[in-house]
């Protein structure tokens, strides 16, 4: 019998890291067809078999951006369903159980759920609320971003693949093309442990970082001469407020942990806003970008390619 659900995960320069990755998704009580994708350097398959875990490696000297390392994924993997965890994540149980059980049911797409993997750092608390705090669910009154999808195969045929030259954001833009023909479905019960930097100082790094990587990607997808540094400094400001209201509205088990670390999240967002601006003189060529089979409307046929398609 098949395995339904592949995973490739990914890993930039043989992470630590990864090991644990792929130790999460061989301890699912379904079957995974897994490979790891590695690019940049390092020996992944070396340092996987010393820990006594057998699993397929793409090794990749050069460095790539996460689309093309998902495209990587995509070839060196046959089950009808595929799925990519990056290496500094680790599945948690029902992963696989909970996405399988949504694309037999008809999705065509599922998205999961992101948890915090050191939930005791006030430091990770305070980037989880701060950049992804629209990935999860505290009630009905916060927004949902619908991220960390599984997907059916035939999707790549219809849509083409991951862009190649974004260095973050290649699944909103993939996502992005599909999303008004095909339903993404949100599992809930399918949770993801983000490691997050757990001291202030790997914070607000990271966050800096993030915000020069968003203007850039978002002037990338637009078609703009320019990254969208305002509107992402816009979005960093107002995001804080949103990310105080999911701490405030968190169940009573982490509502004090989520609060105590407001001071962090006001200055986190400080950082990924200043980081965004960073990208304001920097302007980079317009025009299309390379082509990864970017198709924005599926050939004849149209929706009608998904028979059965809920």
């Amino acid at each position: 019998m098949q395995t339904e659900l592949a995973c490739a995960v990914l890993s930039y320069r043989d992470e630590p890291a990864l090991i644990a990755a792929v130790r999460s998704l061989l301890e699912q009580e379904e079957e995974v067809e897994l490979v790891v994708v590695n690019s940049g350097g390092g020996d992944p398959a070396g340092r996987l078999q010393a820990d006594g875990v057998d699993v397929p490696v793409v090794n990749v000297p050069e460095r790539l951006y996460p689309g093309g390392a998902r495209n990587v994924g995509i070839d060196a993997t046959t089950a009808p369903y595929l799925a990519f965890l990056a290496a500094d994540c680790i599945a948690e149980p029902g992963w696989v159980a909970g996405r399988l059980r949504d694309h037999r049911g008809g999705a065509v797409a599922v998205a999961s759920t992101l948890t915090n993997a050191y939930r005791d750092s006030r430091a990770a608390c305070a980037s989880y609320l701060l950049l992804h705090n629209r990935l999860v669910t505290a009630d009905s009154t916060v927004p949902r971003a619908l991220y960390g999808l599984s997907y059916d195969r035939r999707l790549f045929a219809l849509y083409g693949r991951f862009a190649e030259d974004l260095r973050s954001g290649e699944d909103t833009e993939f996502n992005a093309r599909f999303m008004a023909a095909y339903p993404i479905v949100k599992a809930p019960d399918v949770r993801t442990a983000h490691r997050y930097p757990t001291t202030p100082a790997a914070m607000f790094r990271d966050a800096f970082r993030r915000g020069r990587l968003q203007a850039t990607m978002l002037g990338r997808i637009d078609g703009r001469a320019r990254p969208r540094s305002f509107l992402v400094t816009a979005r960093a400001v107002l995001n804080v407020p949103h990310a105080l209201q999911f701490a405030w509205n968190a169940p009573n088990g982490s509502r004090s942990r989520h609060l105590g670390a407001w001071p962090l999240i006001a200055a986190g967002g400080a950082a990924y806003a200043a980081g965004a601006l960073t990208t304001v003189l920097r302007p980079y060529p317009t025009g299309p970008m390379p082509s990864s089979g970017r198709s924005r409307t599926p050939p004849d046929g149209g929706p009608g390619g998904f028979a059965g398609s809920g």
